[in-house]
């Protein structure tokens, strides 16, 4: 029994061999020429298929930059280098030295009559005229002969290039009715293809510039770095045993466009999406598509939400009016931008022929003042020279000193913004006051260290972290001698602060000694409309201060505006807690004004900086009233009339 079973399942194992042998045999031998044939005049060639790149909204849900499809018309080469030979009386000398070419008496147009049928088409469609068509030609059919001559040279050899089965654009931009006609009857067209193509819109305009940021086309070696980028991608996908992303998605192509500035630059990798691939048969004799082989849509990229309220942003816009400077306003608990004005400010819709303008322009519109605008933050800081005097017991807060409008310290004199002096000051007045003479004194008495190490504590010198590129960290220098701590100690001399890093400060004040992560992303969507990630603190940290130095610090900054620096501004009503400040520059009445506080004082909701650069006025006097409006409509609910 068992032998017969053996000698059939022998036999079966010797037929299906002997079957797939013979296959084998008509395939390579009996029909080699015929397959040989096929490979010779059929080749798979890919387009790729650009990926929609996500949209951008406020905390709720208002589109600040999207994806639109605009359209433009491609032209296969062939037909482009008929159009130009038939019509233009262009020579190229690789086809007219062909001995077919030099025996016929035929003109290109009689051996080619329909090849430039799409010129014809495409003025009539469009009203363009024919000439004009043809001169979008010429650059196309240059870079391509002169690719093919180089390559034909180098291997000695007549060679069929891939660039020579792609479509090039000729029109952009074409109205959607023109490309319905394309597409309902692609018959009439020959060689044309419409190319969708993203492009990127701003529906606000010029609101939140500077956080949105703006697209640019990669440069050349800026795409090298991306390919290299894709294809080490490749390889790590390879490795990891998944080789679909590699086989069917496409990285960048070589004139995309990039995000440059703001969230589109900071989340260039997670907006981008993946570009899908079409892979498609042709023939090379006539270089036409014979079929679509395979199509891989792409992948859109994810969605971004930010923190930022765009009525508020619009608001805080607004106010900061024609100046040069910054609005700030954030949550002093999470670290959420509600709003980040900066101005002067620019459109992002019309970037690329705005560009060479702006970036000549004196007042630096690029510039995100609240991140890089590194200043001297004038008598804001004095709070930080308080915290650092007080957890040091440097000073108590019944440590007074009297203020005759200036302080002699070896030669040099340090004057007090009032001519006439404060009298006898605590803490407690010298900060609604703004006392130079009590924190020249505290400074003398306070060791540079620790005003150094307190400045570093409240990260004074560092940048914050946030998730936009180019923040500028500031700077604040070692004091070695007493005079230059003074100085410091007041917000002058060699310190540089961005206005972010004060907000973060006075955010510290306000909910009890936490520095918190500034950021705007709130979460991350993909085209499902799935979260995918929301963001994630990475440097909170608690500052050593007392719950008794806090209360004190929290009081007299309530006292500025009640009967401080800030005093009639408007803002008691709305419980304002804040500093004004006013750094000279040097300059003959001019100077940088500044406010920060948060509000209500009892329970902040919201933390703020105000900053105008280069005014001849005075921190309470300049960025007060902008503080006003800005509490207006921050809290509605409250009526200043009353």
């Amino acid at each position: 029994m068992f032998p017969f079973r053996f000698k059939a399942i022998l036999i079966l194992f010797v037929l299906l061999f002997v079957c797939i042998a013979a296959r084998l045999f008509q395939l390579q031998i009996i029909e080699s020429d015929k397959y040989k044939g096929i490979s010779k005049t059929r080749r798979i060639t890919t387009y790729p298929l650009d990926s929609t790149r996500g949209s951008i909204f406020d905390r709720n849900g208002r589109t600040l930059a999207i994806d639109q499809h605009a359209f433009d018309i491609c032209v296969h080469y062939k037909n482009l280098l008929y159009g130009s030979l038939t019509r233009a009386n262009k020579t190229i000398p690789r086809i007219t030295e062909m001995d077919v070419h030099k025996k016929t008496k035929k003109s290109c147009h009689d051996c080619h009559e329909n090849q430039d049928l799409w010129l014809k088409k495409l003025s009539h469609l469009l009203n363009i005229p024919q000439i004009k068509l043809l001169e979008y030609t010429d650059q196309a059919i240059e870079k391509v002969e002169k690719l093919k001559q180089g390559m034909e040279q180098k291997y000695g050899r007549a060679i069929r290039i891939k660039e020579e089965t792609d479509f090039y654009p000729m029109v952009s931009d074409v109205a959607w009715e023109k490309v319905i006609q394309i597409e309902t009857k692609p018959d009439e067209f020959p060689g044309i293809r419409v190319t969708p193509r993203p492009e990127r819109i701003y529906p606000e305009q010029t609101l939140a510039s500077h956080i949105l940021g703006y697209m640019g086309k990669l440069t050349g070696d800026e795409w090298k770095v991306q390919s290299e980028n894709w294809n080490n991608f490749i390889l790590a996908s390879s490795s990891a045993g998944n080789e679909t992303t590699s086989l069917l998605y496409d990285g960048y192509a070589e004139n995309d466009t990039i995000g440059r500035t703001g969230v589109e630059a900071h989340y260039e990798d997670d907006l981008h999406g993946l570009r899908g691939k079409r892979f498609e048969e042709i023939t090379c004799k006539n270089t036409q598509i014979k079929k679509t082989v395979l199509e891989r849509p792409s992948v859109p990229g994810n969605n971004i939400y930010l923190t930022i309220d765009s009525q508020i942003q619009a608001h805080a816009e607004k106010v900061l009016g024609a100046n040069s400077g910054a609005v700030i306003v954030m949550d002093p608990w999470t670290g959420e931008i509600v709003a980040m004005a900066s101005m002067p400010h620019f459109n992002p819709n019309t970037i690329e022929k705005d560009f060479r303008k702006l970036i000549r322009h004196p007042s630096k519109p690029f510039i995100n003042r609240a991140i890089q605008g590194a200043l001297p933050p004038g008598s804001i800081f004095k709070v930080v020279t308080a915290a650092a005097a007080l957890s040091s017991h440097a000073i108590t807060a019944q440590t007074n000193f009297e203020c005759p409008g200036y302080i002699k310290y070896k030669n040099i004199t340090f004057k007090c913004w009032s001519e006439y002096g404060h009298g006898f000051v605590t803490i407690e007045d010298a900060i609604p006051y703004s006392c130079n003479v009590f924190f020249f004194e505290t400074a003398k008495i306070l060791a540079g260290n620790a005003l150094y190490t307190w400045a570093k504590k409240f990260g004074i010198g560092e940048k914050t972290g946030i998730d936009l590129p180019h923040e500028k960290a500031g700077s604040i220098p070692k004091l070695a001698t007493t005079a230059s701590a003074m100085n410091i100690a007041i917000g002058q001399g060699a310190l540089l602060t961005t206005p972010l890093q004060l907000a973060r400060v006075y955010a510290a004040i306000a909910n009890g000694g936490t520095l918190v992560h500034p950021h705007v992303l709130l979460k991350m969507t993909n085209s499902q409309g799935e979260t995918v990630r929301t963001f994630q603190s990475k440097n909170k940290q608690k500052l050593s201060l007392s719950p008794d130095i806090s209360n004190l610090l929290r009081a007299s900054l309530q006292d500025v505006v009640i009967r401080g620096t800030a005093k009639d501004k408007g803002l008691d009503i709305y419980k304002v807690a804040g500093k004004t400040g006013t750094a000279e520059t040097g300059r003959h009445k001019d100077n940088h004004a500044w406010f920060a506080g948060y509000a209500p004082y009892d329970n902040p909701r919201y933390c703020f900086i105000i900053l105008v650069e280069h005014t001849p006025g005075h921190g309470g006097d300049i960025a007060g009233p902008i503080a006003r409006e800005l509490m207006s409509y921050l809290f509605p609910e409250i009526d200043p009339a009353s």
